[in-house]
């Protein structure tokens, strides 16, 4: 049998689609990927597009996400996908090719001795849970057992085959392969008795506790576990980024987000909290502030998560409880206990007063007669959605303003590659989840500055005449670059907008180019009407919603300052009685 054959075998019992990148040194795995029934081959324009369609195929399917291209820089372009998967914990295999087995360089001294070779396992060691270069075809089963393994299973992620060309087109006798046996001596990471009774202690002491629900409740399928704990305790609670999607906007219970650019009423009831139970996040910055020794300083700290280096960060954050466990197998000892607590109604309507009091969409952004305001926009848009719809933000402005402003429905899924956070992520990740869910609408948000760094996989778009619904978010710069430039240097733009070096194309006249219909958001006259029109639209459609050049991110943290304090910073007597004891 030959290999790539029987790699194409052992690939389809664990996707559907690969995303690939042509070239020299994976022709053989391609050619048996395509002639296999169960899976299909799509090319992208760019390899990393095809890493973050693989990437974000992974998020919407529940599979493995597959990404494929060839030696040297075919293998480099898909870092980008790589690195997205391993911060945010997706589980895809990588596949690169590379020159023949006697065409590489081993332990010589010399840059390179075949053509495009790439050392792929040292580049890419530190963004991938397993890495391996397979120069005997009798352990190919081994490794691609061992890295769907790794892949799965503990805190998931992105692993790399780097397989060279002539192993692809080797013959081999599957019954003479070996086989990889998983560690069984290494157990499932179990929460001690100890922790779990002095938690149950802190929670039924605690007057103003808050539940943190991150990531990990996602990533290790632990959704009804984490609500049936909620339901039980009864605590409030707010979500990371990444967990929005898993409540609506009057879900009880539910506070919003908190961190750098969230809600001030998450922030506020975060910072006031006595307790704080963070169920699988690892609190980055991004949500402790960027001093987290100034992050909920009032508070008793229990954080629970499946990597003990995130519970040992060393970063400023004093943990009063850390938890190694699997998040299921957390939640399982937890709801099995009996869980007391204090009475938390004024709590509770406290948290309720604030997120009534700070909106994020403000009335008045309503009255803007000039352009759109994007908060306006996210809110409207999320009116105008369906259940079940896929939204995908990109990075910067865009990102954030969809994270503040848009209110989620029932089933629907909401992400990005929110830890790595590269520009041009939406439009491949898009991709990726129309190919994972053909019938379901697939919204991409993106700015005119991640367009451009992808924006070759129009064509794809077009080409498989993906009905996905672009918005492009459209002021003509870095916005978040130049509010970021205005606090530290003055207004001083460099590179930032057309003003200070940077160009940028007639975007409708492109998507044309394409093939891709365009329309034009102008202004907020009759914005609902416009969204109906964009979003019944059959196929790809290119939207573009022009904002202000200044438009800003509010309210959002200034460098240095607890989450709490926000800018615009509220008036002091308002601040001070927001935070008493």
């Amino acid at each position: 049998m030959k290999l790539s054959d029987y790699m194409a075998e052992f690939l389809a019992k664990h996707t559907a689609h690969a995303f690939v990148g042509h070239g020299g040194c994976i022709v053989h795995l391609l050619d048996s990927l395509n002639a296999h029934p169960d899976i299909k081959v799509i090319p992208c324009q760019n390899e990393q597009g095809s890493s973050m369609s693989a990437e974000a195929y992974a998020r919407v399917s529940g599979k493995i996400g597959l990404g494929i291209a060839t030696s040297g820089p075919g293998m480099v372009n898909l870092i980008q996908g790589i690195a997205c998967a391993y911060f945010d914990s997706i589980p895809t295999i990588f596949i690169a090719g590379a020159p023949p087995v006697h065409h590489l360089k081993g332990n010589r001294k010399a840059r390179q001795i075949g053509f495009q070779e790439c050392e792929v396992v040292g580049i890419v060691k530190p963004i991938t849970k397993y890495a391996v270069l397979v120069t005997d075809p009798k352990r190919i089963r081994y490794e691609l057992e061992k890295l769907l393994h790794y892949a799965t299973e503990g805190r998931k992620g992105p692993v790399v085959l780097d397989l060279p060309d002539d192993l692809q087109r080797a013959e081999i006798n599957p019954e003479e392969l070996e086989s990889f046996i998983p560690d069984t001596t290494i157990q499932l990471d179990t929460p001690k008795d100890s922790d779990i009774d002095q938690m149950l202690s802190l929670i039924r002491e605690a007057k103003k506790p808050v539940v943190i629900v991150g990531a990990g409740v996602k990533i290790g399928n632990a959704v009804p576990n984490m609500r049936e704990f909620l339901k039980k305790s009864g605590l409030p609670f707010v979500g990371t980024w990444s967990t929005l999607d898993l409540f609506v906007e009057d879900e009880p219970g539910f506070i919003g987000s908190f961190g750098v650019s969230s809600t001030r009423a998450g922030n506020f009831a975060v910072q006031n909290s006595d307790l704080i139970i963070s169920l699988a996040s690892r609190l980055d910055t991004h949500e402790t502030g960027s001093n987290p020794a100034k992050f909920a300083m009032k508070a008793k700290k229990i954080m629970i998560d499946i990597d003990p280096d995130e519970l040992n960060k060393e970063n400023g954050l004093c943990l009063d409880i850390a938890i190694q466990s699997d998040i299921n197998a957390f939640f399982e000892k937890i709801n099995s206990k009996t869980i007391e607590t204090q009475d938390l109604a004024e709590w509770k309507e406290r948290t309720k007063k604030w997120t009534e009091r700070y909106p994020v969409c403000l009335p008045e952004y309503y009255d803007q007669v000039d352009k759109v305001n994007p908060y306006v926009f996210m809110n409207e848009l999320s009116k105008e959605t369906k259940e079940g719809d896929i939204v995908i933000p990109d990075a910067g402005g865009n990102l954030t303003w969809t994270m503040q402003a848009y209110k989620l429905r029932s089933r629907q899924m909401l992400f990005s590659a929110f830890n790595h956070s590269p520009m041009g992520y939406a439009l491949p990740a898009a991709i990726g989840a129309q190919f994972a869910e053909p019938e379901k609408q697939v919204i991409c948000i993106i700015g005119d500055g991640g367009l451009q760094m992808n924006i070759q996989e129009l064509e794809t778009v077009s080409y498989y005449n993906l009905p996905i619904k672009i918005f492009l978010i459209n002021n003509e710069g870095y916005g978040i670059i130049k509010q970021t430039i205005d606090t530290w240097l003055d207004s001083r733009y460099v590179c930032t907008d057309t003003n200070s070096g940077l160009g940028f194309p007639d975007f409708k006249k492109v998507a044309k180019a394409y093939k891709i219909e365009t329309m034009e958001i102008p202004n907020q006259k009759n914005l609902n009407q416009k969204l109906r029109i964009a979003l019944d639209f059959k196929g790809p459609l290119l939207i573009d919603v022009r904002l202000k050049s200044d438009q800003k991110i509010t309210p959002k943290l200034a460098f240095g300052r607890p989450i709490e304090d926000m800018d615009p910073l509220l008036p002091r007597e308002e601040f001070e009685e927001n935070m008493r004891d």
